[in-house]
């Protein structure tokens, strides 16, 4: 691995890896990768699985490749919606009190996560 490689995805699936790899190689994009065990005690987090693929691209050619697993990504899953920043606890359940001291409004945001990016 180089000093200027940089990640471009991780993943466990093998299938979307591959589909992945192969729009690279489609694209003359060179990709670098490389599987990592997963701890025992961490195979919670991945689904069970046992090794973790890291595919890495020269710093050269990341804006290339990301922009192309993008458009990849929205032609076969659809246009991902764009996340905002992570509200605190206290913007979850802020209230807003107008000039008279009375309740406006009152939000209360799901802390569901809006999923993982496909590949």
């Amino acid at each position: 691995m180089d000093v200027n490689d940089i990640e471009l995805f991780s993943t466990t699936d093998i299938e979307s890896k591959t589909k992945a790899v192969s729009i690279l190689v489609r694209n003359r994009i060179s990709y670098l990768e490389r599987w990592e065990k997963i701890p025992l005690l961490k195979r919670r987090e991945y689904g069970g699985a046992k090794e973790l693929c890291v595919v890495y691209v020269n710093g050269n050619q990341y804006e290339k490749a990301k922009r192309i697993l993008d458009e990849f990504n929205e032609e076969y899953f659809g246009r991902s919606k764009k996340r905002g920043r992570r509200r605190t606890r206290d913007e979850e359940t802020a209230e807003a009190v107008d000039q008279s001291g009375t309740v406006t409004q009152t939000q209360d945001y799901d802390k569901a996560d809006d999923g993982i990016d496909n590949i």
